[in-house]
């Protein structure tokens, strides 16, 4: 058959036979000599008895020997016949294994212990068109690659490269050993040892396989790109956004404190005008005014807190404090406002520790309370907490007219409300308390729960980790005090830019029989310190001036020309927690604007007291 090459097979038939030609030959030297010993024996007795005799021991010896040596003839007979099946089926079994192998559609090439060609299949010689002529059986393996690598019939890696690696591979038979032809296919090479030492091979075309892998690879990289590309625009999308995020911020923050300046001094002016006797009809007017000054201050503030919370502007500060320098605080802030819309508020103290931001963490609760108060009409209120695993879980409890299931996640979006009856215009809420409490609680990781049951009432709940230290707790802010004539006599320097806010504290402080020097910047305000017989018991001073100046630095201006530490207030728009810190170490306290005048009276009683 074409392209098979053979060894010639020695078989144990042939041994057999040469063993019975041998035992022939010694039967024949047998008789021979049984022949000269009869001719011996005639030539010393002579006699024809004896010659008679011996001719029938003879005969005798002759026949049994005859009978051995067809005996022996028979058992060749049969040796031969033995051989010769066993040629024929050997020869079959060759002729089988040879059409399978031809058969199969991978290459196949058997080597032997010396790693010497024993046979191949057309399928292997195809592989290596260049050289299938000079592939014979008996070529050693090394001789066979090398004479592939000088044919060029690999095209990578180089022709030296790939015969150091092959050979490499055949030493150690690890894995597979893929093959690049010249003709571009792709060949994979399985190979094992036999028993004997020798190592067959397996030839496998693997070019399909391999051109998929490129197309596949071709298009994971297209897609690749694509979302590199996509990736590129959304970051560049996501740098837009956040840039404009910070510009609105910044936007915001500016046009609240734009827009604070003359809220101040609008809610100063009607403040002095609330203290001087009106006719009737104008209290109503002024009384309304107040409370439309008031929403819009809310709202700002509102507007305020959402920007700097979306723009991550705000970073908690997370310390282990005791939950009564929250809780206790609230229920007096509050009580006053329950008072008046009839309500029974509650609030049950709590020695708990817990580990969060304190400023936050009472934003959370008091916009709970001041919307429970809100939609509540004459009714309970409870503040409590509660053991919640590893953590405490802080409840506003109440009895108002409830949500329903549908609404409780709408609640939290901005500018949403429930269509329930309040009892005045003013408390019904802008609708940004609640979105403000669930962009801290989750920047804090404080789970927020909402149980309610509409005609029943609500339970807003936040659920705060355990804290392990105690702390002292922080200072309940100064409470309003009832209206006296404490500050009758009080001299006061005001400081600030803004000619309408200055007009406005005049008014509101001449109301209360304060002596008023005003001054637009640290220069006048000296100026002015050096003509009065005796130094103001207070400052008021902007913290924002004009050509970039700070009023906690005009203010220690001032001390210094008075040579003592004056009481110093710092009204302010910015409500950062870093310009509360620098005003407390520059010995000032700090009032947020729009200015409350109740607050500020009661800060100054405080301080002048």
């Amino acid at each position: 058959m074409v392209g098979i090459r053979t060894h010639n097979w020695t078989l144990d038939p042939a041994d057999r036979i040469a063993e019975l030609e041998r035992e022939n030959a010694k039967l024949q030297r047998i008789n021979k000599v049984l022949m000269d010993r009869v001719e011996r024996s005639m030539d010393f007795q002579g006699g024809a008895f004896s010659l008679f005799q011996t001719a029938i021991v003879l005969e005798q010896k002759i026949r049994e020997r005859t009978l051995e040596l067809e005996r022996a003839l028979h058992k060749l007979e049969d040796s031969n016949r033995d051989l010769a099946r066993a040629k024929e089926l050997a020869d079959t079994m060759r002729t089988r294994l040879f059409e399978a192998i031809e058969s199969v559609n991978e290459g196949f090439a058997l080597f032997d212990s010396a790693d010497r060609l024993v046979l191949c299949n057309r399928k292997y010689l195809s592989y290596w068109p260049s050289v299938a002529g000079r592939i014979q059986a008996g070529i050693r393996f090394n001789d066979l690659v090398a004479m592939v690598a000088a044919a060029g019939a690999v095209s990578e890696p180089p022709p030296d490269v790939w015969l150091r690696e092959r050979m490499e591979h055949r030493h150690d038979l690890k894995g597979v050993f893929l093959n690049r032809l010249s003709d571009g296919r792709w060949i994979q090479v399985n190979e094992r040892r036999t028993r004997d030492g020798g190592i067959v091979g397996v030839y496998t075309d693997i070019t399909v396989i391999k051109h998929e892998e490129e197309r596949r690879r071709e298009s994971e990289q297209a897609e690749k790109s694509a979302l590199m590309m996509l990736n590129d625009q959304l970051q560049q999308a996501k740098s837009q956004a956040d840039q404009a995020n910070l510009s609105k911020t910044r936007f915001i923050a500016a046009a609240s404190h734009d827009l604070l300046q003359p809220l101040n001094a609008a809610r100063l002016f009607v403040s002095a005008l609330a203290d001087l006797e009106q006719p009737d009809a104008n209290v109503e007017l002024v009384e309304n005014i107040d409370v439309a000054l008031a929403s819009v201050e809310d709202l700002l503030s509102a507007l305020l807190d959402i920007s700097k919370l979306d723009a991550g502007a705000v970073t908690p500060e997370l310390t282990d404090f005791p939950l009564r320098g929250i809780l206790a605080p609230l229920a007096t802030e509050y009580a006053a406002v329950a008072a008046e819309r009839g309500i029974d508020l509650k609030v049950v103290g709590s020695g708990a520790v817990v580990r969060s931001d304190m400023r936050l963490l009472r934003r959370i609760v008091q916009n709970f309370l001041s919307n429970a108060l809100r939609y509540v009409q004459g009714g309970r209120v409870v503040v409590g907490c509660r053991r919640a695993g590893d953590g405490i879980r802080i409840e506003v409890w109440d009895n108002g007219p409830g949500i329903p299931r549908d609404k409780i996640t709408e609640i939290f979006q901005e500018f949403r409300r429930l269509d329930t009856p309040v009892t005045k215009g003013r408390d019904r809420g802008m609708g940004l308390g609640l979105a403000i409490v669930d962009r801290v609680a989750r920047m804090l990781d404080h789970p927020i729960t909402v149980r309610s049951e509409p005609g029943r009432g609500s339970v807003f709940a936040v659920t705060v980790p355990r804290g392990t230290e105690r702390r002292a707790v922080r200072p309940a802010s100064i409470a309003a005090r009832p209206m006296t004539n404490r500050l009758a006599g009080t001299s006061v320097l005001v400081l600030d830019n803004e000619p309408a806010v200055v007009a406005g504290m005049e008014a509101l402080l001449r109301g209360w029989a304060c002596d008023v020097v005003s001054a637009t910047n640290g220069d006048e305000a000296l100026a002015l310190l050096s003509g009065m017989p005796q130094p103001p018991d207070l400052l008021i001073a902007d913290y924002h001036l004009d050509d970039g100046a700070l009023g906690v630095n005009e203010v220690a201006r001032l001390r210094a020309a008075c040579g003592r530490i004056l009481p110093a207030v710092i009204v302010t728009a910015n409500r950062t927690p870093e310009l509360a810190d620098e005003a407390k170490a520059a010995g000032c306290l700090v009032l947020n604007k729009p200015v409350k005048p109740a607050q500020l009276r009661a800060v100054m009683s405080g301080l002048v007291g």
